[in-house]
C-alpha cells in the first residue's frame, strides 16, 4: 500500500516520534510512506534524524483550499491509497480527500472529550476509520459523542523489544551525569508540558529527598510551546532549590540508556495521555514504574505485582511511591520481571503493525491492497527522495 501521513504538529512528542517509526517499518516491509509536515518545525527536524520520508508544506489553517488541492495532486502523483491524520487541522485539511474518495483514517491519541458539534460532525462523517490508543477513548467517542462503535479500532502502542532488551551498560549514562552506582536515579521521560505532570514531580522530589538526600532526579525531554514549557519546569526547581539535586537533560535519542541508568522510571501524567510510549519503553527495559491512573495505564499495570499505581496529582502519594520502591529492592525486582514479561508479551511493534495494516487493507480496494507483511514477493521502496516530492509540489 502506499500511505500518506499528514501531521501538521510543529512540535515534537511521542505521538510525532511513533509517526516516524510507522512510516520507517512500512518502508522497510514492502510498502510505501511519507510523512507530510510543516517545514522548519521540529516535527521536520526529528523525522529527518530518523531517516523518515518527508514532504514538506506549510499545513498552518484548518480550511484551506489551495493546501488540500496540493494535498490531493501530492495523492494523485504517488498513487497513495490511504491517508493517516493525527489531529483535526490535519483532518480538516484532509476532509475534501476523503469526500472525493481516497480513505482517511483518524488517529486519537489522547483522552481529552471532544469539544464542540464540528469536531464530533468530523469523527461521525469524515473518515473511514477512527484508531484509538486506548480503549478509554472508544468508550468516550461511543458514550459521549454516539460514534458508532464499529468505526472505532483500539491498538495500543508497542515498541522496538530488541532495542530496549536488557541488559544493558547501566553506568554509561550515570557517567555522563556523574553519578555513581550506588546513587537512586530516578528517571522522567518524555514532552514537557503541563498535563505531563512534571511540576508534581518537583514537589515529590522535595519529599523524597527529605528522607534519602543521596537519591537524584532526572528529566529527560523538551518543553512544548517554542520550548518555553521547559522553562517553567525550571524555574520550579529554581525555586525549590534542587538545580544540585533534579537535572535536566533535554532531549535524547539514546533512551535505551537513560531507562537503564534508572533504578526507577515515573510517569506522573495528569490527564490527556492515552497509551503512554514510556510505559511500553520502561517495562520492556525492565525497569520498575511507577504511574498515575490515566489512559490505559491502569488496565496494564497491576498494583504492587508489575509496577505501582498512584492517583494523578498527588505529590504526597509519588513521593511514598518512589521511597517504598528504593526501600524495598524486592518489591522493584518483582516488579521490573513482570512488567518486561509483559511487555516480551503485549507491546511488540511488529505485531501491533500488522493490525494496523489489517484495519488498514480493509479500507483499500482489494485489487490494490498489497501483502501484509514483508517476504520475498514484496515490492521495494522506490527511490523517492524529500527533495524529489517537494519539487514535485512547487
Amino acid at each position: 500500500m502506499n500511505i500518506l501521513y499528514v501531521e501538521s504538529s510543529r512540535s515534537w512528542g511521542g505521538q510525532e516520534y511513533r509517526t516516524c517509526l510507522e512510516i520507517n517499518w512500512l518502508n522497510a516491509h514492502g510498502h510505501q510512506a511519507w510523512l507530510a509536515c510543516n517545514p522548519g518545525s521540529q516535527v521536520q527536524l526529528k523525522a529527518s534524524e530518523l531517516g523518515t520520508r518527508l514532504v514538506t508544506m506549510p499545513l498552518q489553517h484548518r480550511v484551506d483550499p489551495l493546501r488540500s488541492w496540493r494535498l490531493w495532486r501530492l495523492c494523485r502523483r504517488n498513487q497513495i491509497d490511504l491517508l493517516k491524520t493525527y489531529s483535526s487541522k490535519d483532518h480538516w485539511l484532509c476532509l475534501p480527500l476523503y469526500l472525493c474518495g481516497i480513505p482517511l483514517t483518524r488517529a486519537r491519541c489522547i483522552t481529552d472529550p471532544l469539544r464542540g458539534k464540528g469536531r464530533a460532525f468530523i469523527f461521525k462523517h469524515g473518515c473511514s476509520k477512527i484508531v484509538a490508543d486506548a480503549s478509554v477513548i472508544k468508550r468516550q467517542l461511543v458514550q459521549q459523542n454516539r460514534i458508532d462503535p464499529a468505526k472505532i479500532e483500539v491498538i495500543g502502542s508497542a515498541v522496538d523489544l530488541q532495542k530496549f532488551k536488557p541488559p544493558r551498560d547501566r553506568m554509561k549514562f550515570r557517567r555522563e551525569l556523574e553519578l555513581g552506582a550506588d546513587t537512586p536515579v530516578i528517571g522522567n521521560i518524555g514532552m514537557i508540558r503541563p498535563d505531563k505532570g512534571q511540576l508534581i514531580l518537583v514537589e515529590a522530589a522535595h519529599l523524597v529527598l527529605a528522607e534519602r538526600p543521596d537519591a537524584r532526579f532526572v528529566i529527560v525531554g523538551q518543553g512544548t510551546g517554542l520550548l518555553k514549557r521547559g522553562i517553567n519546569v525550571r524555574n520550579a526547581i529554581d525555586r525549590a532549590g534542587l538545580v544540585d539535586k533534579i537535572i535536566m537533560a533535554g532531549y535524547r535519542w539514546d533512551t535505551p540508556d537513560v531507562y537503564a541508568a534508572c533504578d526507577i522510571v515515573v510517569i506522573a501524567s495528569l490527564h490527556t495521555e492515552a497509551s503512554p510510549i514510556v510505559l511500553r519503553e520502561a517495562f520492556a527495559s525492565g525497569r520498575p514504574v511507577i504511574a498515575t491512573k490515566v489512559g490505559d495505564i491502569p488496565e496494564i499495570i497491576e498494583d504492587r505485582r508489575n509496577g505501582l499505581l498512584i492517583e494523578p496529582g498527588d505529590s504526597k502519594a509519588l513521593a511514598a511511591a518512589i521511597l517504598e520502591f528504593i526501600s524495598d529492592p524486592k518489591l522493584a525486582a518483582r516488579c521490573e520481571a513482570n512488567g518486561l514479561r509483559y511487555a516480551n508479551e503485549h507491546f511488540s511493534f511488529d505485531r501491533m503493525m500488522e493490525a494496523k495494516l489489517q484495519v488498514d487493507a480493509s479500507l483499500v480496494r482489494p485489487a490494490k491492497a498489497k501483502p501484509l507483511t514483508s517476504s520475498a514477493e514484496t515490492v521495494p521502496v522506490s527511490e523517492v527522495t524529500t527533495a524529489d516530492l517537494a519539487s514535485r509540489e512547487r
